[in-house]
């Protein structure tokens, strides 16, 4: 499989050196940051965790002749104080150790070979469907943003595409002979939009790590039907999971999600929703669904990345308050899906209630470069995780984004 991923990436390499004229050169990029404050309230813990979280980035695209595009983007991810260069015997004199990165770089082929494909080579982020599975990281907090080293490859007919995917996660034994401890990324995803108002997906996702049929293999094939029907808007992703996490754990997930919506036809543009979504976790000893490379965010609380084993209900509406101003209220309630899965401290605890969160959040369109968001959630966790009467949690966040 290693062989195949250097092979690919040699031949699509020699078409990507033709020779083309540059016709025309872009710089765009963003500021993005986020001050945010979390506060907890229990018989055990009071105290608050307080940051501000800032990515800074900048997109050079340059376009050639016959369909040849190429894009660099450079970024950088902090915390506020976290590199000071100032200096001082107040500060201790810190170092930058969060470096500007390599965020995107890659050769785009439009209707590569006078076909219907549309190749990229290179750094790329790549966002299937709703992000579900497979997103760019730039999600409410903590928006490191995510891409993969390798080639992407798009066939594009009148009502449908099909996207092939072969890209490297890890390269881990580089310079260590046969020892195969890679991971790579392998997918197909196709979407039919012949359907007025509607999108049909299909997928396979398949993620290894190790030597083929020697290693840790992911199989993941699912389906979502998204679209709207007058005032009605919808979306229904299912998928599941095969494989072997080892010799003697297997892979067998079950994820659900779902989500509908009623928009009124008034000046206000008020939407309400509602929303379901079960992530299985772990049966007879066999691994509980994974995630992948997920861009879904339910809770500005919980770890979102390694939610599993829980069943998730959330109700909550919207409207567009002025021409400028949007607010949101939400509120999500979280079970598990497996009560005999759930321990504190070693110990089952027997119970199938995590807690609820409500969330109010405010956003502001300052001008067409500039947008604002702020946002309130409290979590009540039940008290039989914690063995608290009453702990609740408290998060805050002001953010502002440039882009240009």
């Amino acid at each position: 499989m290693r062989k195949f991923i250097t092979t690919a990436v040699a031949v699509a390499l020699a078409s990507a050196t033709t020779y083309a004229d540059l016709q025309n050169v872009e710089v765009g990029g963003g500021i993005r940051t986020r001050g945010a404050g979390q506060f907890f309230d229990s018989d055990t813990n009071n105290g608050a965790d307080q940051f501000v979280e800032q990515r800074t980035n900048v997109v050079l695209t340059a376009d050639f002749t016959d369909e040849v595009s190429a894009v660099i983007e450079m970024d950088h991810h902090n915390l506020w104080g976290q590199d000071y260069r100032g200096g001082s015997s107040l500060a201790g004199g810190q170092t930058d150790t969060e470096s500007i990165n390599l965020y995107q770089a890659y050769i785009e082929l439009g209707e590569a070979w006078g076909t219907a494909v549309d190749l990229k080579i290179g750094r790329q982020e790549i966002m299937l469907g709703s992000e579900f599975l497979v997103g760019n990281g730039d999600t409410a907090g903590e928006f490191f943003g995510r891409s993969f080293d390798g080639i992407t490859a798009v066939y594009n007919a009148d009502t449908y595409t099909v996207t092939a995917i072969a890209v490297k996660v890890a390269e881990n034994d580089a310079f260590a002979g046969n020892n195969d401890t890679d991971t790579d990324f392998y997918g197909i995803y196709g979407s039919y939009t012949g359907r007025e108002d509607m999108t049909i997906d299909g997928y396979w996702l398949f993620v290894r790590t190790g030597a083929r049929g020697d290693g840790n293999e992911l199989h993941t094939v699912g389906a979502r039907v998204a679209g709207t029907s007058g005032m009605i808007d919808y979306e229904v992703e299912a998928a599941f999971q095969s494989g072997e996490a080892s010799a003697t754990v297997d892979y067998e997930g079950v994820a659900l999600n779902a989500e509908v919506g009623y928009s009124f036809d008034t000046d206000l543009m008020p939407r309400v929703f509602v929303g379901f979504t079960h992530l299985s976790g772990e049966d007879g000893g066999d691994q509980g669904f994974n995630r992948l490379f997920s861009d879904w965010e339910y809770t500005e609380h919980l770890a979102n990345a390694n939610l599993v084993n829980v069943d998730i209900i959330r109700v909550g509406g919207s409207l567009q308050a002025t021409e400028k101003i949007a607010v949101a209220a939400v509120i999500t309630i979280f079970d598990t899906d497996d009560e005999d899965d759930v321990t504190t401290n070693g110990q089952n605890i027997g119970t199938d209630e995590i807690g609820e969160e409500l969330g109010l959040y405010a956003y502001y369109s300052y001008s067409e470069d500039v947008n604002m968001e702020f946002g309130w959630a409290r979590f009540f966790l039940d008290e039989d995780l914690t063995g608290d009467d009453d702990q609740e949690q408290d998060y805050l966040y002001a953010e502002i984004s440039l882009s240009f």
